[in-house]
């Protein structure tokens, strides 16, 4: 039986969320990262240039694995349905993302990161619904905004709040709710110039 020990590394990047927490991530420097971590800084600067270039590592780990997730968790919040595989592979993503996604996407988080996250999803989801930016009106998306901000809301919810609902369990009560043809008719309609 072998046993995973976190490397430097991995400590390091636990560290580095750990002060997330109580400090803006823009903010940590190295020597708070260094001592909370229990390295010195030569262990640091060999995986990482700066708490700059550490921020770039998580993100490009969570993109990674988010393009592989999100095609399956736009359709499952689409229709509303989960088989029971799917919700084991969200499970397993949850269990492995959701802190991170929260601290990095919450008050002492990255924007940068948070934008980048909000351009995917919408990039993923007009993909999806086969749509093209032209094909937007002002208040779809409007919609479109609303629906990201909200998702990724509930994502840090849920992490700062473990004994919460899932997400999954979330989405598929929020998407069994809504009226999907409504939804993807106002999602496509023209802008009512009325008012």
């Amino acid at each position: 039986m072998t046993t995973n020990f976190p490397t430097a590394k991995d400590c390091i990047i636990e560290a580095f969320l750990q002060l997330c927490l109580t400090i803006p991530c823009d903010q940590i420097t190295v020597s708070q990262l260094t001592k909370k971590a229990g390295y010195n800084r030569s262990t640091f600067y060999a995986h990482f240039k700066n708490t700059d270039d550490l921020l770039r590592h998580l993100e490009a780990k969570f993109f990674n694995t988010l393009g592989i997730f999100l095609p399956l968790a736009l359709r499952i919040i689409i229709t509303g349905n989960a088989a029971a595989y799917e919700r084991r592979l969200f499970k397993l993503f949850f269990q492995n993302n959701i802190r991170a996604f929260s601290i990095l996407l919450g008050k002492n988080g990255d924007p940068r990161f948070a934008h980048k996250i909000k351009r995917s999803l919408r990039q993923a989801i007009l993909q999806y619904l086969n749509l093209t930016e032209a094909q937007l009106t002002p208040q779809t998306d409007m919609l479109l905004e609303f629906i990201i901000s909200g998702h990724l809301q509930v994502l840090v919810y849920c992490g700062e709040r473990p004994d919460s609902l899932s997400p999954l369990d979330f989405w598929l009560r929020m998407s069994n709710s809504i009226d999907r043809e409504k939804f993807l008719a106002a999602m496509t309609s023209k802008p009512d110039k009325s008012f």
